[in-house]
């Protein structure tokens, strides 16, 4: 869609050219209208329109006057203007910045509609083209930006100047270099995924746009710890940084009509003479985030506080193997009772900082998924999924819960793994007995045709099937044996073979015992 702002002083007027057109079927979204000329720009700097129609005649600003403004904003903005006055020096002037086309009031539909198609084609494709670049724009810094993640996370360097320049195309010089973290927070957010996601790409496109204006160069994208970027200004003017990131924080928590309890926290890394340290001011700017879930501020600066680095939390091996092991047992509740005790010695541990409840997290989640897997296959992601939610965690109990949903969540995953595991032996046990009871059928024969030893195998399904081997095989004889008599011309001799029994005394006698009469009684009363 093609974005247009509408600017006029008469409300009736905005009201009558939304109405004349249908916009979305000509390609136009109409993102912003205004009653006067400064808020006109302003839509015009916020909204990036492709599109300016505007009055001549303005409060604030007369139209001729924004339209010279918004160009310097946008080079690129197109522009129609319309006026109650048939002064064709106005169109004249108008010419001069670029201007469309002219129209006077009042306004007629097939006038305005005619000169939109003839936008259109031009307009659109100057959309599609400055589209692609927009998004490989925006490529370049995700690249960048994926490149400062990976050196964070190996604590190397980052990549000079030069490097950014031949590999991504970005332009540094001699300035000042620093980290942002935005992160916005709402409670439960695991409980509303899709709403989050959708915060955090209107979170982006909020850094975006107040950076773009804020930095001589910059590279922004979504990870799971926030919105990051680095910020390249040639001259640092604090107070400016601080109001552009209050503004992007205002922004975010704007969509409270969505989520009543939305913050966001501004987190920067201290400020660098070159960009190879930029993995420094962005671990920096990690720990000042982390730190929110102890303590709620909603501007933190790494050049006015120092973060406690070296402060970290590191799990006793006593416990770290008690957690293990209950994992390794599939034991739920003995899982919960460690984590419930752990819970209440981490809490009022004294200096407590986020780096450190992020150690305990990791190591607890590192403990389960090694238990777990001694029994079992446990998913790929597990860790790396659990750790994504860490980061959409806004406090201590958040964690914890956590923490006791997802490995709880895990261990039966496992459970039911390993019942189905267990029972599909039995299964298979089951249809080789259906075959093969007629025959001289032991333990050592079904064991072997499902691939266990004769022991383990007896355990087994006495404790899937509740009876021995022998007790369910004789108890299947014997009900085909019931079968078999009450069908004519068959003799208990021949019913007796037939189930597997060659000793007609010692299946007569079985027989008896399983149903309280002899064969040959059995046969008379059925018959």
């Amino acid at each position: 869609m093609l974005r247009v702002v509408l600017a006029d002083d008469e409300i009736k007027v905005i009201l009558l050219m939304q109405k004349l057109i249908d916009w979305q079927s000509l390609g136009y979204e109409v993102v912003g209208i205004a009653n006067d000329g400064f808020r006109a720009l302003e839509l015009v700097k916020e909204k990036q329109p492709h599109l300016l129609i505007t009055d001549i005649r303005m409060p604030g600003c007369d139209g001729i006057d924004l339209i010279r403004r918004a160009k310097e904003l946008q080079p690129k903005l197109h522009s129609i203007v319309i006026s109650g006055y048939r002064q064709f020096e106005y169109a004249q002037n108008a010419l001069k910045y670029g201007v469309e086309d002219y129209l006077l009031k009042p306004l007629k539909q097939e006038e305005l509609c005619g000169i939109l198609l003839r936008l259109k084609d031009k307009l659109g494709e100057e959309a599609e083209l400055e589209f692609q670049l927009k998004k490989s724009g925006e490529r370049c810094q995700e690249q960048l930006m994926a490149a400062l993640e990976n050196a964070v996370a190996r604590h190397e360097s980052f990549l000079n100047a030069e490097q950014a320049a031949s590999e991504y195309g970005f332009h540094f010089a001699a300035g000042s270099y620093f980290a942002v973290l935005v992160k916005p927070d709402i409670s439960n957010a695991e409980q509303y995924r899709d709403g989050y996601q959708m915060i955090m790409h209107h979170a982006l496109e909020i850094v975006r746009r107040e950076v773009h204006q804020l930095a001589d160069e910059y590279a922004v994208s979504v990870q799971k710890e926030g919105v990051a970027a680095i910020l390249f200004l040639r001259n640092y003017q604090a107070v400016e940084v601080k109001q552009a990131f209050t503004k992007i924080r205002k922004e975010i928590e704007k969509q409270r009509d969505l989520f009543w309890d939305i913050r966001s926290t501004i987190c920067l890394g201290s400020r660098k003479n070159c960009l190879e340290q930029m993995d420094i001011s962005m671990r920096e700017a990690m720990w000042l985030c982390l730190d929110r879930l102890c303590r709620v501020q909603p501007w933190r600066d790494a050049e006015a506080e120092s973060p406690a680095l070296g402060e970290r939390y590191q799990m006793d091996p006593a416990q770290k193997k008690r957690f293990q092991e209950a994992a390794e047992c599939l034991d739920e509740e003995r899982f919960q009772q460690e984590l419930d005790d752990s819970y209440r010695c981490i809490l009022p541990r004294k200096p407590l900082n986020g780096q450190m409840l992020e150690d305990w997290f990791e190591q607890i989640v590192d403990a389960a998924n090694y238990g777990m897997k001694q029994s079992g296959n446990v998913e790929d992601l597990f860790s790396e999924t659990m750790r994504e939610k860490f980061w959409r965690c806004t406090n201590a109990q958040d964690i914890f819960r956590l923490l006791r949903e997802g490995i709880r969540q895990q261990i039966q995953s496992l459970k039911e793994e390993k019942s189905r595991k267990e029972t599909r032996p039995i299964t298979e046990a089951k249809r080789y007995i259906q075959q093969h009871y007629q025959e001289a059928l032991r333990l050592e024969d079904v064991s072997s045709a499902v691939g266990f030893n004769a022991t383990y195998f007896s355990a087994l399904f006495k404790k899937e099937t509740g009876q021995n081997f022998m007790d369910y095989l004789t108890e299947l004889r014997i009900n085909k044996s019931k079968e078999l008599l009450c069908a004519d011309g068959l003799s208990i001799q021949d019913v007796a073979e037939m189930v597997g029994y060659r000793d007609l005394k010692y299946f007569s006698r079985l027989f008896k015992k399983r149903t309280g009469v002899s064969p040959s009684d059995y046969k008379k009363l059925y018959k």
